[in-house]
């Protein structure tokens, strides 16, 4: 009895170990089985694949725009448009607000007068020959003016014709000054107002004649006499309306002639031809001390001085005569993309394509240099960053496939391809993690850039 008691209590132990044995192969099934259906649905989705090669990595990441930024005004104003609103499908280049010119910094508005400048002086470069030609002729001229100064004859003709041109501008200026303050005389005066009223009255008779045709015109057609029909009347008045317009001009010159005659002088007239006056007076006082300089010949501190202007266009000739130099080309282009640079900071344009996600300026707003504008997103095609353990990133690999769930679109399943895997980790609160980027290929209206998302990667399988 005591031996089939050991044998019975040998028996229930052996079916206790073989149940939970069986509980445990069951247990480890049910855990594996949505990795290894995972893995499959990955598999099956890319073209070619028809084998299982190993479970899916499972991630959780961020959906993300392929491109994103957020745009800030380059300087101060106030907003004149804003050309787009939030959802605006945008192009590269394309303006998206603008400030008035009146309200700009001075820096600003200047930089038209020096984007011609530097656009002038990358002209002059580029145009070498020009350079050249230029270089050339003032060496000729340098030495013109050196051979003249030594020998004198020429330059005391050129100042004897200097003292003549300035004492005829005097005379001129003496003259202009007379007219100005010269008043009327009586004659002119009463000769003015007979001639206004020889217009006046030459006007009024013009318009007698023409209101005396004008109502011959109108009356009725049955009052006419045989002599007269409304052809005959509307000619006589175009001929009319000609000529008074003709005598309503001579009225007007008249009388414009006869006012200014009764006018008194004009203080800034008068100032203006005193100050030609004293212009010309110190012109001429130059021309005098020029001659008086050149008469008795150059003295050897103006030779020298024209000899260092020469010696300065002959540098200046050796520095052109092989065309421009390339550093300095790209120190005027230089010049030039910073002028264009501080213009264009009126206006917000598009860097890349894409659509306008947030709008903060409001046409009339007082915007400051920094401040933030605009965002845009490039969402096509749409990213997703997954954070993959370290211990499953040696299992990821470029252009594995991968199925995609959005928690903002349950039951929805989206294909991905993997883009990049990063060489080095991130460390977050005491977690290491690799964050992989990947595209997802069928994506819809439903998924949007910052949506959360679970990805399961068929890890050790490229796609196709």
């Amino acid at each position: 009895m005591e031996r089939f008691e050991r044998i019975s209590t040998k028996i229930l132990t052996l079916i206790t170990v073989a149940i939970l044995i069986g509980a445990s192969w069951l247990a480890l099934r049910a855990f594996q089985a949505p990795n290894i259906e995972a893995a499959n649905r990955v598999e099956q989705s890319a073209p070619g694949r028809t084998e299982q090669t190993s479970t899916a990595v499972q991630a959780d990441g961020i959906v993300q725009a392929s491109q994103s930024a957020q745009l800030v005004w380059r300087t101060s104003g106030r907003v004149e448009q804003v050309n787009v609103n939030p959802g605006d499908v945008i192009a590269a280049g394309e303006t998206l607000a603008t400030l008035e010119q009146s309200s700009l910094p001075q820096e600003v508005i200047l930089a038209r007068a020096d984007l011609i400048a530097a656009q002038r002086d990358l002209d002059h470069l580029l145009n070498s020959q020009t350079g050249r030609a230029e270089a050339m002729k003032a060496v000729e001229e340098a030495q013109q003016a050196l051979e003249d100064a030594r020998e004198n004859a020429p330059a005391e003709a050129q100042a004897q014709e200097a003292v003549a041109q300035a004492q005829k501008e005097v005379e001129n200026a003496e003259l202009n000054l007379a007219i100005v303050t010269k008043k009327p005389s009586q004659q002119a005066i009463d000769q003015a107002y007979a001639n206004l009223l020889l217009a006046e009255n030459v006007l009024n008779r013009t318009r007698e004649q023409h209101e005396k045709i004008q109502r011959n015109l109108d009356k009725p057609k049955g009052n006419y006499q045989f002599f007269e029909s409304k052809g005959l009347y509307r000619n006589m008045l175009k001929s009319l309306d000609l000529k008074l317009a003709g005598d309503r001009l001579a009225y007007e010159q008249a009388l414009e002639k006869y006012n200014r005659l009764l006018e008194p002088v004009d203080p800034l007239d008068r100032m203006i031809a005193e100050g030609n006056l004293q212009l010309a007076k110190a012109k001429l006082d130059q021309a005098r001390r020029a001659w008086e300089r050149v008469k008795d010949g150059p003295s050897q501190a103006e030779l020298a001085v024209l000899e260092a202007q020469l010696a300065d266009a002959q540098r200046e000739w050796e520095r052109w005569k092989e065309g421009a130099d390339p550093a300095e080309i790209t120190a005027a282009q230089a010049r030039l993309a910073a002028a264009q640079a501080v213009l264009e900071a009126d206006r917000i344009t598009a860097p890349f394509d894409g659509v306008v996600t947030a709008v903060w300026p409001k046409p009339g707003d007082l915007v400051e240099s920094g401040e933030l504008a605009f965002r845009i997103d490039n969402v096509a095609p749409l990213l997703v960053s997954l954070q993959v353990s370290e211990i499953d990133i040696n299992r990821v690999k470029k252009d594995q496939a991968l199925i995609l769930r959005l928690d903002s679109a349950p039951g929805s399943e989206y294909r991905g391809r993997v883009r990049e895997v990063p060489a080095v980790a991130q460390e977050v609160e005491g977690v290491v993690s690799f964050i992989v980027k990947a595209e997802i290929l069928d994506a819809d209206a439903r998924v949007r850039p910052g949506m959360t998302a679970s990805a399961d990667i068929a890890a050790g399988a490229p796609g196709n």
